[in-house]
C-alpha cells in the first residue's frame, strides 16, 4: 500500500493523520495539520524507535510501521492521551531539555519524574513497583529519598548534578501501563459518568484530576464540585439530547473559572484554558 510522503512545510488532512499516528508512540503532538518543527521531531523520534534512518521525512516505511501500532490507552482517544502527556512534560523537545531530569514544578509539588510522577504523593512500594523495571538500582535508591517530601529547586539541581535522568521510553511505559490507568480510575471515582462522555471531554477531566487530584473539599475545589453536579444532572436519561448538551456546556466555564487559583503567566493557568478548549472540542460530538 502506498502512503503520501510528507515533509516539513506540508499541511492538510494527511498531516493530521500522521500526527495522530505519531502520537500513538509518544510524539505528544498537537494535531493541527501543520508539518512544522515539532512534527519533524516526532517523525525522527518514531524513526529512531522503529530502527529506521532518522530523515525527518514521513515515507512509506514509517507509515507502514505506524499504522498497526496499538492505541496507547483505549479508554481515551490517542490525541487525548497525547494532550495529557504534553501538558505534564511540555512535549518532546522540552522533555529532552528539561523534564528528562527529576525536577521541581513548584508550589506544593515534590520532585517529579517522567510524565508527572510526583514523588511527594506516592509511596515507596508504589515507586519501586512502577519504576523498578525501568531504572537502575542506584537511581531508585537515590530517588526513594524524596518519597513523601516537598520538592525544591535546590534538591532538583542536586539530583541533576548527580547525573540522574529518566529515559522517555521508561516514562512513556510507566505512564501508559500504570499512571494513566490509575488517574482514569480516580477521575471516574468522582465523576461516575466519565465513560459515557465524548472522547476529548473524558481526556479534559482526566487531565484536571491528573494535575489536581480527586479532593472536592474546600473553596479551591468549588469548580470541581460544580462539575460533579453538572455531570450528575446531565446523566438523567429522560433529558432531551439538546438539553443535555446545554447542561454539559457549562463545564467549560467551570474549567476556565479554576484559573482564578493561579497566576495568569503560570503554566497551570494556561493548562486550564487548554482543558476548557479540549472540552469544547469534545462537545462537538454530543
Amino acid at each position: 500500500m502506498s502512503f503520501p510522503e510528507l515533509n516539513r512545510g506540508d499541511r492538510g488532512e494527511d498531516v493530521k493523520r500522521l500526527q495522530s499516528l505519531l502520537n500513538k508512540v509518544g510524539a505528544m503532538l498537537v494535531t493541527d495539520g501543520d508539518f512544522g518543527g515539532g512534527t519533524e521531531r516526532g517523525v525522527r523520534f518514531a524513526q529512531d524507535i522503529a530502527g529506521q534512518n532518522q530523515t525527518g521525512t514521513a515515507d512509506n516505511a514509517l507509515w507502514e510501521w505506524l499504522m498497526p501500532a496499538p492505541e496507547p490507552f483505549p479508554l481515551l482517544t490517542t490525541d487525548g492521551v497525547a494532550f495529557i502527556a504534553r501538558e505534564e512534560t511540555g512535549g518532546l523537545a522540552y522533555y529532552r531539555a528539561v523534564t528528562r531530569w527529576p525536577h521541581y514544578p513548584g508550589l506544593s509539588s515534590g520532585i517529579t519524574i517522567g510524565i508527572g510522577y510526583d514523588l511527594r504523593f506516592n509511596t515507596k512500594n508504589d515507586f519501586r513497583e512502577l519504576w523498578g523495571p525501568h531504572l537502575p538500582a542506584p537511581t531508585l535508591d537515590l530517588l526513594e529519598n524524596d518519597i513523601g517530601n516537598p520538592g525544591s529547586k535546590k534538591r532538583a539541581a542536586e539530583i541533576k548534578r548527580l547525573g540522574v535522568e529518566i529515559p522517555f521510553t521508561a516514562a512513556w511505559n510507566v505512564f501508559l501501563e500504570k499512571t494513566l490507568p490509575r488517574f482514569y480510575q480516580d477521575t471516574e471515582s468522582i465523576y461516575p459518568s466519565l465513560p459515557r462522555l465524548p472522547d476529548f471531554c473524558r481526556s479534559a477531566l482526566v487531565s484536571i484530576v491528573y494535575n489536581r487530584g480527586t479532593s472536592l473539599n474546600g473553596s479551591s475545589r468549588s469548580e470541581m464540585r460544580a462539575i460533579r453536579d453538572i455531570l450528575a444532572n446531565a446523566d438523567d436519561e429522560s433529558l432531551h439530547k439538546q438539553k443535555r448538551k446545554m447542561i454539559l456546556t457549562d463545564i467549560e466555564d467551570q474549567i476556565v473559572s479554576m484559573q482564578r487559583l493561579w497566576d495568569p503567566v503560570s503554566g497551570v493557568h494556561k493548562r486550564r484554558q487548554a482543558e476548557a478548549n479540549l472540552w469544547r472540542a469534545g462537545g462537538e460530538a454530543w
